[in-house]
């Protein structure tokens, strides 16, 4: 507490403080944006302007000024200089000695870190305009891979993995933002400062139990001292829809279910004259040509989002706060009729607040506020029920609307009117409450105790909130009987269901997390030598606060003890040490903790003196090797045994009354456990020309054991019911890869900036034991298959004759027909029956994910363009839609692939696809080559082009620096499927994926 004496001491001195002034410049005498400047030893700082300028407060002419910036040597002028100061930094000809990295629970010297991390910069992610951010990093980082199978509002984040797959359960990574458990794609770009990967077992060992399906750590920006700085960021997009489904019209499948009646040996089902109706449109009502996507889905719509920070502060507060506004409006249709919203739309609202205040000297407090505000709206219908009617419903079943405006419909499908489905069933409203708390302190012992100690502590809360109002109705459903021959008037059916008004209902989720961690850390240098030691405590409780059963309600609690110790000799040889020692409540008593200890080291050869190579700025060569675990494996408590009340029913005396028995429900595995993965790395560092070009290579292995599984050897005759069959730690999955960046940046003489980036990643993995039972053949057997690979028929053509069919082996689905697919015999039994099923193509998640692109900047002038892509990934194009008639002739749609592709007595050589049939074919609808394509793609991801308005501008209309901007996403696709996105799901689509056009400008107000 400051007294009155002391507080008139605090403004004399403030009184005599020295004000400096100058400009910070590169190489080529070109500003520097956002150099460090600030008081050696003491707390105080600045950074430098668009125009590299700068201006600080200094107590004393005896203190040192020191500039750092990233790439470049760290300078130090003494607080006497006078007048206005030019500092022109200096790139650092070896390793960037004093750049940070942000590593688990804190952060490093770069050239210290021996682990395997990658990191994006907050400006790249601008460039992909999205509410989601995991689709912002899609093909950008190495060791990142990921698929964004829809582009529904609120519902289109991608699915990220670290390195691929390991286990049969949970392979999400861990997601930290400012050290605390939280959901990445619910804050915007704008209020990120880092975002950083933690890949190989030195990296995640500190997170133990929870460290290995990798972390993604990510901080939110904070205060700087220096006045209010007000920065305003406003995009709008134009989203357009790519691949919506396209299926024949009325007249092409009216002709096609003749075309299967004549296959059958049947009279055709349509006269010529019925078909000339269904194609020409003159009796729509009674012979319709709907179309459904047409009737149900626009192709275009539209997004915007909105920022505005406020960033400041002083030596003892700073202060950062940002509010944001993101919209994205869907793509359905919508009946002007309703006073009602039914087309799918986000409103998400953000509000961040991060405080920092010196207390004193060596004690710091920090307090962050979060707030999400999401408002969701959404047909009656989920987007899953309106995309599969569209897949179900024929053009010829019914017209869009009868012709008293009332919905088509029929007696068989009730309901699934796809056009009805989506704008004549209500609505459902979606609100999320997202509210998180953390507040930290940190304590710099090194007055009191030695140099280089602190104590640090951490308390964050959370809660989250989710409510569901479904406003669901039903809507009338009669057919069109056609026109009364006396009066004229329009004939109906019997209503077959009768229109309601609109309902209510009400669910919904809630959820909070507490969240405390307490660390001691030391850091200290003795000439050569540095060290630094980490020891941190940390406990959650996680409580399913919506829970409908109190063994659900049970918190779900964590603990644990995390270390590292670094040793770093002369810049050349590094040594690290890891360690988590974690428990959860999820495991038995003596069986709840674990110990995951890493190990690492690293030798910077061009630090060597007997290095000479002096093109060769950087070179380093790391290896890593350490155990860490999941104990995310389903369910909880499998220790324990629990007993069915309800269990299996029966008929019991004279009069054959039925009784509920007793029955187990689960056997209890009192050794159940977390899964354990050893890993090792091996990469390399490099940098040449001052580190103008950059190259991080690793290559990695994973042994992941005790994978939780339910048995699959238990046999049948053992008694057990298919759900009280235990669980038992015995999977085992082997997984292997490499990733790597390369980065070329350079900035000429003559102000021309220009950057070329490109990274890959590739993993493979194997399943080693699964537990399943002996198979007759060693290719029927999952055991070193990787996950998920799809298993087959091999398509061999089409049979062409009845001759054909007699010589082959016989086909035990049914009776095949001329047209029909025809497979190999790959038992050599003479039957193809499942032992004849084989691997076929890869998994839906690419084994290798790439990207590539650059940038160049002159006067103000920028442009970036950038690519990504998959490979090794195959996708099953099957199910309602392609394989036409799969309910029955006249009931599901078509899509126009199989149509124009299919085999007919004129189409033999050029045929992709079987011979319709009138109905379900046994045959011909099962998985196999025939409908298996291949996933790679290439695509034009993001484009932009900006320009920041010159300096005498901004002085005009009073703002620092104003940047216009537009960017692209998903320009265009390279890819073998077309009909649908290659990062689409098995079968035949769903809601599509958008490509947006956005123009925006970003505003630095002075």
């Amino acid at each position: 507490m400051i007294t009155e004496a002391k507080a008139e001491d605090f403004f004399y001195q403030e009184a005599r403080a020295k004000l400096i002034t100058g400009k910070v410049i590169d190489e080529n005498k070109l500003p520097l944006i956002g150099v460090s400047v600030k008081i050696k030893g003491g707390t105080g700082g600045a950074i430098t302007n668009a125009e590299g300028d700068f201006t600080l407060s200094v107590k004393s002419e005896k203190d040192s000024i020191q500039f750092s910036y990233i790439g470049y040597k760290t300078q130090t002028i003494s607080a006497g200089v006078t007048g206005f100061v030019t500092i022109q930094m200096t790139p650092r000809s070896k390793e960037n000695l004093d750049e940070v990295a942000i590593v688990g629970y804190g952060t490093q010297k770069k050239v210290s870190v021996t682990g395997a991390i990658s990191t994006i910069s907050v400006s790249e992610m601008q460039k992909v305009s999205t509410p989601s951010l995991s689709n912002a990093i899609a093909g950008k980082l190495p060791g990142i891979i990921t698929r964004q199978a829809t582009g529904e509002p609120g519902y289109d984040a991608a699915a990220i993995y670290i390195r691929g797959l390991s286990t049969f359960g949970q392979n999400a990574p861990l997601v930290l933002i400012d050290g605390v458990e939280r959901d990445m794609n619910q804050i915007n770009a704008q209020e990120i400062e880092s975002f950083t990967i933690l890949k190989d077992a030195s990296a995640t060992a500190v997170y133990g139990v929870r460290g290995a399906n990798g972390v993604i750590l990510l901080t939110t920006k904070r205060g700087s001292v220096g006045k209010p700085a007000v920065t305003f960021r406003s995009e709008a997009a134009a989203l357009h829809a790519m691949r919506l489904p396209e299926y024949i019209n009325a007249g092409q499948y009216a002709s096609l279910m003749n075309e299967a009646r004549i296959n059958s040996g049947n009279s055709p089902t349509w006269s010529d004259e019925e078909i000339r109706k269904f194609k020409d449109g003159s009796d729509p009502y009674l012979y319709p040509n709907s179309n459904w996507t047409d009737a149900v889905l626009k192709k275009d719509t539209w997004q915007t989002i909105q920022n505005l920070s406020v960033t400041g502060g002083s030596d003892v507060i700073k202060y950062y706060t940002n509010v944001g506004f993101t919209l994205q409006d869907g793509i359905y249709k919508q009946d002007n009729n309703n006073p009602y919203n039914t087309n799918a739309n986000i409103k998400r609202y953000n509000f961040r607040s991060n405080v920092d205040i010196n207390l004193s000297k060596s004690l710091y407090m920090q307090l962050g506020i979060g707030g999400i505000i999401h408002k969701g709206n959404y047909p009656g219908w989920s987007a899953p029920d309106i995309f599969n009617a569209l897949k179900v419903i024929s053009p010829i079943a019914y017209p869009v609307t009868n012709p008293d405006g009332t919905p088509g419909g029929a007696a068989t499908y009730l309901g699934w009117n796809p056009w009805a489905r989506a704008t004549q069933s209500g609505y459902t409203t979606q609100d999320r409450l997202n509210l998180q708390g953390t507040f930290a302190m940190k304590w710099d012992l090194s007055s009191f105790t030695t140099k280089g100690l602190s104590l640090r502590a951490l308390f964050a809360y959370d809660r989250y909130t989710q409510t569901d109002n479904p406003r669901r109705k039903a809507f009338l459903v009669k057919r069109y009987l056609g026109k009364d021959p006396i009066s004229g008037k329009d004939l109906y059916s019997t209503p077959f269901q009768e229109e309601q008004p609109l309902g209510y209902g009400v669910g919904g989720y809630s959820n909070r997390a507490i969240y405390t961690e307490a660390q001691i850390n030391y850091e200290r240098s003795f000439g050569k030598h540095s060290v630094t030691s980490m020891l941190l405590l940390n406990e959650r409780d996680y409580v399913d606060l919506s829970a409908g059963t109190s063994v659900a309600n049970l918190p779900y609690r964590r603990r644990g003890l995390s270390g590292r110790t670094t040793y770093n000799y002369d810049n050349r040889y590094l040594v690290e040490f890891n360690f988590g020692y974690n428990g959860s409540e999820n495991f038995p008593d003596g069986k709840k903790y674990g110990f995951f200890p890493a190990a690492s080291a690293g030798w910077v050869v061009s630090n060597e003196k007997f290095w000479k190579v002096n093109f060769v700025s950087n070179l380093k060569i790391r290896a890593s090797r350490g155990l860490v675990g999941n104990d995310n494996i389903s369910q909880r408590f499998l220790f324990l045994s629990t007993i069915r009340t309800n269990g299996q029913s029966y008929l019991f005396g004279a009069d054959q009354q039925l009784f509920n028995g007793m029955e187990e429900e689960a056997i209890g595995n009192p050794n159940v456990t977390w899964e354990r993965a050893t890993k090792n790395n091996i990469g390399i560092d490099l940098g040449l020309f001052k580190d103008r070009i950059t190259l991080q290579i690793d290559a990695f292995n994973e042994d992941r054991k005790d994978i939780l599984l339910r048995r699959g050897t238990v046999p049948d005759f053992a008694g057990f019911f298919p759900w009280s069959i235990p669980y038992g730690n015995l999977g085992r999955i082997k997984n292997k890869g490499i990733d790597g960046l390369l980065e070329i940046k350079n900035t000429t003489s003559k102000g021309l900036f220009y950057s070329l980036r490109t990274n890959f990643t590739w993993a493979r993995n194997t399943i080693v034991e699964n537990d399943e039972p002996s198979r007759k053949y060693a290719y029927l057997s999952g055991k070193g298959l990787p996950l998920l690979q799809p298993l087959g028929f091999v398509a061999d053509g089409f049979f062409s004759s009845l001759d054909e069919i007699e010589t082959s082996p016989r086909q035990t689905f049914s009776r095949p027909r001329v047209g029909d697919v025809k497979y190999k015999d790959i038992d050599g039994d003479g039957l193809i029956d499942a032992n004849d099923r084989i691997p076929i193509g890869y998994a839906r998640l690419p084994q290798m994910t790439f990207g590539f692109g650059g940038t160049v900047a002159y006067k103000g002038f920028d442009a970036s363009v950038y690519f990504t892509g998959a490979a090794q990934t195959s996708l099953m194009l099957s199910g309602t839609s392609m394989w036409p008639f799969f309910d029955g002739a006249g009931v599901n749609n078509v899509l126009t692939e199989y149509y124009d592709n299919r085999w007919t007595p004129e189409n033999r050589n050029n045929a992709l696809y079987p011979a319709i049939d009138e109905g379900n074919n046994p045959n011909n609808f099962v998985n196999s080559t025939l409908y298996m394509r291949n996933g790679d793609y290439l695509r034009l991801r993001n484009a932009e082009i900006g320009y920041s308005l010159p300096k005498r501008f901004n002085n005009k209309i009073g703002v620092s620096n104003m940047r216009l901007f537009i960017n692209a996403v998903n320009l265009y696709t390279w890819d073998h499927i077309k009909i649908i996105d290659p990062e689409s799901n098995d079968g035949t689509g769903g809601y599509p994926l958008q490509r947006s056009f956005n123009a925006g400008l970003q505003i630095d107000f002075k």
